[in-house]
């Protein structure tokens, strides 16, 4: 597990150079086991990996809620070591565990990410949409990004877009692919959209390309 989650990472930033190199600034996504964490030499392979150009949009690492929250102390450390790096942690699967808001109250992580049994129907079930509203305005009074994972349809998408969630993944939006069709797609985009003021659903989904 540890030896998968340093290729990972490493793959993860030399896909982002390689990106950067065509003109297409992403922010990548790695998801980690926190039982791996304390095992890899983050801040290394951060180092020697990493863009190293100033408008580097920087790497998420998702853990997942069931596994950070019994181990916040661990959390803390790694995001004061690695927040000069332009690298933050994101809670993966918010819901799952039901774990105590009180205590991830106790460090800000940069993203929280709903889980997909309450994305699902979203925009017609009465209990997943109150359920998802209020994550979303969760994840923003701790000065967080609320991301949506699990998008599979138009409705939902839209509803999302209606809360205030600032980022979805999922089917609907991208299915995963190898590296150069990202690229022809982002690039087939890039050039049909007229410039907007903000970043459209899709759009954003595309440029949470997970390693």
């Amino acid at each position: 597990m540890v030896t998968l989650s340093e290729r990972a990472l490493t793959h993860a930033l030399k896909a982002s150079l390689g990106f950067s190199k065509l003109g297409v600034n992403l922010k990548m996504a790695v998801n980690v086991p926190v039982s791996a964490l304390p095992k890899i030499s983050l801040t290394e392979i951060v180092q020697l990996y990493r863009p190293q150009f100033e408008k580097w949009p920087g790497l998420i690492i998702d853990v997942s809620e069931e596994q950070i929250v019994s181990d916040l102390k661990l959390a803390a450390d790694l995001t004061e070591d690695l927040k000069p790096l332009n690298v933050h942690l994101a809670i993966d699967d918010l819901g799952r565990g039901y774990s105590s808001l009180v205590r991830l109250k106790e460090l800000p992580f940069a993203e929280l990410k709903l889980d997909r049994a309450f994305v699902n129907d979203c925009g017609t079930d009465k209990v997943n949409a109150p359920l998802c509203k209020t994550v979303i305005d969760l994840a923003h009074d701790f000065g967080s990004i609320a991301v949506a994972i699990g998008i599979e349809k138009v409705s939902d998408a839209v509803a999302l877009v209606s809360m205030g969630c600032d980022y979805g993944q999922g089917f609907l939006l991208g299915q995963p692919m190898p590296e150069e069709h990202s690229i022809s797609l982002l690039r087939q985009r890039a050039r049909a959209k007229t410039p907007p003021s903000t970043r459209d659903t899709a759009d954003a989904a595309e440029e949470r390309q997970h390693a």
